[in-house]
């Protein structure tokens, strides 16, 4: 009896084991420990924040690109300004002098007129003579009333730009007789009419006029007192910062090479 009961007991172990290892066979899902989900999780994560990392580190690099064009941008401007500031007269009168001829070229192929006669007074008192603009006012004459230091912006020269009524185009001589004549001989004033005022800051200003409306040598410019202060005499018309932005990389162009 002790026999026969030690081989049942057997014979269902075996049979025990040969099920166990049917069922693993037949496909059934093996349980995942909670190491290797872990593990899943802590790869997955690590993806996450490799991705997000490495987007932000994307737009860092591209807000720093961006600061530093504009960075550069801001210096080369003042080092413009600065430059500017630090010409001597003989300088400016040859940028002024470099520009026109450039000019003259433009008008000629709008089939207009250019002269450096865009500023002139007769007589008048002892004050600077300057003009208005976005920027700030723009001395035109010094007479040290109230002298250099007090404007933000000193010019370097300008032009006109005009129709002339003899048909001549690109550089012209527009005065005429005598300054009391002044535009009245050479210049159609029902036609468009542009002041272009040369900044030492490396801006040009633009004053348009013309279309019937009166325009002389004086238009756009006023004048301090003799003492100084700031006189009753002030411009009728404002410059504008001008949209030509070949004139403005010419200007900017001409004060770099002094």
């Amino acid at each position: 009896m002790k026999i026969s009961s030690i081989l049942v007991l057997g014979l269902g172990s075996v049979l025990l084991l040969s099920g166990c290892g049917s069922t693993k066979d037949k496909g059934e899902s093996t349980p995942v420990s909670s190491t290797e989900i872990k593990v899943s999780v802590t790869a997955k994560s690590d993806s996450s924040t490799s991705k997000t990392s490495s987007e932000t580190s994307s737009k860092i690099s591209s807000t720093s690109s961006s600061e530093t064009k504009e960075t550069q941008s801001m210096s080369q401007e003042e080092s413009i300004a600065s430059k500017g500031a630090r010409l001597s007269d003989s300088q400016k009168a040859q940028i002024n002098l470099a520009f026109l001829d450039w000019a003259g070229q433009r008008a000629a192929i709008g089939n207009m007129a250019v002269s450096d006669w865009f500023f002139d007074h007769g007589a008048a008192g002892h004050g600077d003579w300057y003009a208005n603009t976005p920027d700030g006012q723009v001395q035109v004459q010094n007479f040290d009333m109230p002298g250099k230091r007090a404007f933000p912006i000193r010019a370097i020269g300008g032009c006109i730009f005009y129709t002339a009524k003899d048909g001549g185009v690109g550089k012209q001589e527009l005065y005429a007789d005598s300054f009391a004549a002044n535009y009245s001989v050479k210049l159609d004033k029902d036609k468009p009419v542009s002041k272009y005022l040369l900044g030492d800051n490396g801006v040009v200003y633009e004053l348009k006029t013309g279309n019937g409306v009166p325009v002389s040598t004086n238009t756009g410019f006023g004048e301090y007192a003799d003492d100084g202060t700031q006189g009753s005499y002030t411009p009728d018309l404002d410059f504008q910062i001008s949209e030509d932005s070949a004139a403005q990389e010419k200007l900017q162009e001409l004060i770099r090479i002094y």
